[in-house]
């Protein structure tokens, strides 16, 4: 009878087999296998070859050497101060510009955008030599400052930790402002008008519910900033002197100049480490996931 037939495939009938372009992992993998190929071979294998070499040549001596020359840990500790000053930097020039954004209208937000984008039309070296005229003893800040009897002599401005800073957070600012600016347009503004409704001020109402909410954001920017600083060459090579000698300048020389592979490698790798701590020290307090919207710990 038709009422006894089986209307279904029976439980126990085995799954019908799909073609390999139908199948669900099928069209992510083809996707992805260009990034992971590229990833792989220019990014994976070098730093494994580096790994290798630095080993086999002298085991972990060229890293006992780093840690125990006076000169590379000055290195480090300049590393480190002006990543941090650079961040912090960043953070207080670009937060209020980022809020700023989100408060104005369509048009004066694009202008704003287009000049906060601006610098990047411009090369790394034409930015770096643009400070050279602007802070040398005979510079435009110089010769304003003299100008106007401010001061009696020309100030020290270029070739020091000052030059180094200004000219790092002038290149890294952008990158600050967009980041903020993207994690502040996520939050409601109507939280805060609901804050004053209830007779909150509106200096109140940006500390106790706009500013915490952006806090999310404030971490992440800092540590891409953060990150970004370590690896810099170019800003303190043209308008920093040798004392402030980064770890990215050192590599150079060692491996240009000195030819040194093992101690670059060496180098290299304790700043990969370094970075890769410091990642994960910021999963363990603030959560990654905030770096692209996940949801919070």
């Amino acid at each position: 009878m038709a009422g006894s037939q089986d209307s279904g495939p029976s439980p126990t009938s085995p799954a019908p087999v799909l073609p390999l372009f139908q199948r669900s992992w099928f069209a992510p993998t083809v996707l992805l296998a260009p990034t992971l190929l590229w990833l792989i071979f220019f990014y994976i294998a070098p730093i494994a070859l580096m790994v290798w070499r630095g080993l086999m040549d002298t085991g972990l001596q060229g890293y006992i050497k780093i840690f125990s020359s006076d000169i590379y840990l000055k290195v480090f500790w300049n590393t480190l101060q002006i990543s941090i000053i650079t961040t912090i930097g960043c953070l207080v020039l670009g937060y209020p510009i980022a809020f700023a954004l989100t408060v104005v209208g369509r048009r004066l937000q694009a202008l704003i955008l287009v000049l906060v984008t601006l610098p990047y039309w411009l090369d790394y070296v034409v930015r770096s030599y643009s400070w050279i005229v602007l802070l040398g003893r005979r510079g435009l800040i110089n010769n304003i400052l003299v100008g106007l009897g401010i001061v009696d002599q020309p100030l020290p401005l270029l070739f020091n930790l000052f030059s180094v800073c200004v000219g790092m957070i002038q290149v890294l600012l952008p990158i600050m402002i967009l980041a903020l600016f993207g994690a502040m347009s996520r939050i409601d503004r109507r939280l805060m008008l609901a804050a004053e409704i209830h007779g909150a001020s509106r200096w109140r109402a940006f500390r106790t519910v706009f500013f915490p909410l952006s806090l999310a954001g404030v971490y992440s920017a800092c540590l891409l900033i953060f990150i970004s600083a370590l690896g810099f060459f170019i800003v303190p090579a043209l308008i920093g002197s040798p004392r402030q000698t980064m770890i990215t300048q050192s590599i150079l020389v060692l491996a240009e100049t000195l030819l040194n592979w093992t101690d670059a490698a060496a180098l290299s790798i304790v700043l990969l480490v370094a970075t890769m701590v410091l990642t994960i020290i910021y999963d363990r307090f603030f959560n990654i996931d905030r770096l692209w919207g996940g949801d919070q710990r």
